[in-house]
């Protein structure tokens, strides 16, 4: 995830989430990995002022993301690391290959700490006790085991990935458009309070050594 590629995703919700037509999402990746996180050797080459823009706007996706106002699947087609792992930890379904890929929040190894608003999402997605648990231990895990820690709520191989991901988007899409958009905005109240009143406070207190 780089400046201009959040950028664009942002951008590209936005007009899904305003297109009639469209009743959900879903998100996959393409090849080995569905995000491996931050890029962190563009971050390297902004400057001060650009990076904290850049942190803003990823708070910016997650709050956008937890709002998304039509159901958001997830088809995690490979490993889902750092960022990656945080941002899908507000889709309201993520699916995960059964026979490869790894789920990890490594932040704790790598010295990095979760920003307020990183917390309240994955914690709104995942709630507290596994967010905790992932998050503290930095922990791999892989297909089933992201089920068992209750990260995932399916498992598919890599040829029935998307059409699970899919069929389970057209079922969600056939509910109640009003119920679901407000029933979400309700829902993520305390994900925006957190992000619009904390994280960019305390992106000026976090050490970002890349």
């Amino acid at each position: 995830m780089s400046g201009p590629f959040v950028a664009e995703l942002r951008q590209t919700l936005a007009e899904l989430a305003g297109d009639p037509e469209v009743k959900a999402v879903v998100v996959a990746g393409n090849g080995k990995f569905f995000s491996n996180g931050l890029d962190l050797e563009w971050m390297k080459s902004q400057g001060k002022a650009e990076l904290f823009g850049f942190l803003l706007s990823i708070s910016g996706l997650l709050k956008e993301t937890a709002l998304f106002p039509k159901p958001l699947v997830g088809a995690i087609s490979g490993h889902a690391f750092g960022m990656g792992a945080i941002w899908a930890s507000g889709f309201d379904v993520r699916i995960v290959r059964s026979d490869r890929g790894w789920v990890c929040f490594p932040e704790m190894d790598i010295n990095i700490p979760f920003s307020p608003g990183m917390i309240a999402i994955c914690e709104h997605g995942l709630g507290t006790t596994t967010f905790r648990k992932m998050a503290f231990s930095a922990q791999r895990y892989a297909g089933e085991a992201a089920m068992e820690v209750g990260w995932a709520q399916a498992a598919a191989t890599e040829e029935t990935i998307i059409e699970t991901a899919v069929a389970k988007a057209a079922e969600l899409g056939k509910k109640g458009r009003d119920a679901f958009r407000l029933t979400k905005q309700f829902w993520a109240k305390r994900v925006v309070d957190v992000i619009d009143s904390q994280d960019a406070d305390a992106y000026k207190q976090i050490p970002l050594k890349l």
